[in-house]
């Protein structure tokens, strides 16, 4: 998986940018749609984990962040295995992107910057790039 050849590195950076395009896509959403589409995921993670979850937005919200850099961050950690460049590059890419993703926000109706959401994401970053990281060790 992480030995590079020129399927792999084509794979690799073909999903990072469908992902990238994803979450920049969700961040163009207005605040009533973007709302929507929480409240369609609460409904959906009502039926596995009950209702409680309903009741926690915020949390559903943040969860979404993390996950969703999480993806990306692996995604990022197996485009810079690919080509052989360090962990940093995959590292300062997420950043990047949720810096990106969040001014994207501010100029959007109904939505709001938050720094609170850049460290989310980056956590999710380093998760997701610590992932590929262990994998490529072990194998």
């Amino acid at each position: 998986m992480f030995r590079p050849t020129k399927k792999r590195r084509w794979l690799a950076g073909g999903l990072m940018a469908v992902w990238i395009m994803f979450i920049w896509g969700n961040s163009l959403l207005n605040g009533a749609d973007s709302s929507a589409v929480s409240g369609f995921a609460g409904e959906f993670l009502a039926l596995i984990l009950g209702s409680w979850i309903e009741e926690a937005t915020v949390l559903i919200r943040k969860l979404a962040h993390l996950t969703e850099f999480a993806v990306l961050g692996f995604l990022l950690g197996w485009n810079s295995r690919l080509w052989q460049k360090g962990s940093m590059y995959a590292v300062l890419g997420g950043l990047l992107a949720a810096l990106t993703d969040e001014t994207i926000q501010s100029f959007i109706p109904g939505r709001a910057s938050m720094v609170t959401d850049v460290w989310i994401d980056f956590v999710g970053v380093l998760c997701g790039v610590s992932v590929v990281y262990h994998l490529s060790r072990e194998g």
